[in-house]
């Protein structure tokens, strides 16, 4: 969903909606994003605010441009489960709101870490690669090191959601699966920033299609210049939120399309 500098990924099967963070709750300095975006993007993808569930909300950490909208999601999409990596943000009030919910049992919680699997039946399911005992102390200071990493999985189709995931974190996954991360559709880590896509990850990774979730570029520089070269010379064909609007792919199991807002 195009929601500026931030990430809200919304998942259909015809009986469930589930949503991959929900963006920010603020708008940016030019005037962008915030709650407003979230919720025009929602009612394009024909998602009304008090009339329409969503069932399940994932936030992959804790940063405010993943869950800023998550406390309002919750109330007027009636949402019943928000999984999460319980590594809270001490720093944001909506992590702390949310982090106080799910331990007291107000929403229906799984903590979610490498190995495990949200199974959603009919061969449609997500694998958490991400994160894991494999990262130091040191690594996970950085929140966006704590992002819930998820192979997707319909059918044949795949397609791998990163959150903010850095480079050790790519590094680690791309020399315990290799070629097993081969993927569909990649959404870009990080906004397309620097600190994520390292060459050695995203040649395994291989995608037809990268998609960037990212604001206007004079605010953070993204998607980076050189993050984009490499994924055009691995062959991907990239598309940004800022450029297109909102991002839609369909997919029977076996093709896959891609259309986007303009």
């Amino acid at each position: 969903l195009d929601v500026g500098q931030g990430d809200a990924i919304l998942l259909e099967d015809g009986q469930r909606r589930v949503m991959i963070d929900v963006g920010d709750n603020k708008k940016d300095k030019l005037g962008y994003g915030g709650r407003t975006a979230l919720k025009m993007a929602l009612g394009k993808a024909g998602v009304q605010e008090n009339v329409d569930r969503i069932n399940t909300v994932i936030i992959t950490h804790h940063h405010g441009d993943h869950l800023g909208n998550v406390q309002w999601l919750a109330g007027k999409y009636k949402v019943s489960n928000i999984y999460d990596n319980a590594m809270p943000n001490p720093k944001n009030s909506v992590s702390n709101w949310l982090n106080t919910e799910l331990r007291a049992g107000h929403y229906h919680n799984r903590v979610l870490k490498a190995g495990e699997r949200v199974d959603f039946g009919k061969g449609y399911y997500l694998d958490v690669l991400a994160p894991g005992d494999f990262l130091s102390k040191q690594d996970l200071r950085n929140l966006n090191n704590t992002s819930i990493v998820m192979m997707l999985h319909y059918g044949e189709f795949t397609m791998l959601f990163t959150g903010d995931a850095e480079a050790p974190v790519e590094d680690y996954l791309q020399q315990k699966y290799g070629d097993k991360l081969k993927t569909h559709v990649l959404k870009v880590g990080h906004h397309g920033s620097k600190t994520s896509s390292i060459y050695k990850f995203i040649s395994k990774v291989r995608p037809q299609y990268a998609l960037i979730s990212c604001g206007n570029k004079q605010i953070y520089n993204h998607p980076n210049k050189n993050v984009v070269g490499s994924l055009e010379h691995l062959g991907a064909k990239v598309l940004t939120t800022y450029d297109h609007g909102n991002l839609t792919v369909t997919t029977d199991g076996k093709g896959f399309e891609i259309s986007t807002e303009r």
